[in-house]
């Protein structure tokens, strides 16, 4: 009878341990996501706050490219320089909007794959959220997509720069740093470059 008495207590202390460990470890979760939604905020709303009605690109994909612009453009933009970013960004929006289906399509997916954080991890080696990734580690997951083997992250890679290096070299305001002064004049009416 004592034996059993004892069983039972044991039993009864080995349930209130399972229980308290079970309830810490559900807090810890619950404080885990938390701070790592705080960690985000910050970036989101720099994002979500654009009132630019975006055609193509999701609020996923402009965080992404929100962070992956200053890697390409350094130094020639300032990774602080918010209105340069906002600009490539629509640019960007607009020139997807204008490409055949078929480009579309494989653009959502090169975005879906480097947006699911597994997949990002294993194919960037980018193992924190895009905008927690300094410039170096961004640089090198470029640098090694742009030198893979692999034909499809080398493909990746320049699909990436000509729509980000275009959309920031084909704005004027870019054309300082590199010292281009322009398209040439020609003896036309000022009209025909506004329309340009």
């Amino acid at each position: 009878m004592k034996k059993e008495s004892g069983d039972k207590s044991i039993q009864s202390t080995a349930r209130r341990k399972i229980l308290k460990g079970a309830l810490w470890g559900s807090f810890a979760i619950a404080s885990g996501v938390s701070l790592w939604q705080l960690s985000l905020t910050e970036s989101v709303e720099v994002v979500e706050a654009d009132q630019y009605p975006y055609r193509f690109l999701t609020l996923d994909e402009r965080l992404l490219l929100w962070a992956i612009i200053p890697a390409y453009l350094y130094p020639a933009l300032d990774k602080d320089d918010e209105a340069s970013r906002f600009l490539v960004l629509r640019n960007i929006d607009g020139a997807i909007s204008g490409l055949p289906q078929s480009t579309q399509d494989e653009l959502r997916q090169l975005f879906s794959l480097l947006s699911f954080q597994l997949s990002k991890a294993l194919v960037a080696g980018i193992w924190t959220r895009w905008n927690q990734a300094d410039i170096d580690s961004l640089q090198s997951f470029l640098s090694s997509w742009r030198e893979s083997y692999v034909a499809l992250l080398r493909v990746g890679y320049l699909g990436l720069h000509q729509i980000i290096v275009g959309s920031f070299y084909g704005e004027p305001i870019s054309w300082q740093n590199i010292g281009y002064p322009g398209p040439p004049q020609m003896n036309l009416p000022e009209s025909f470059y506004e329309d340009l």
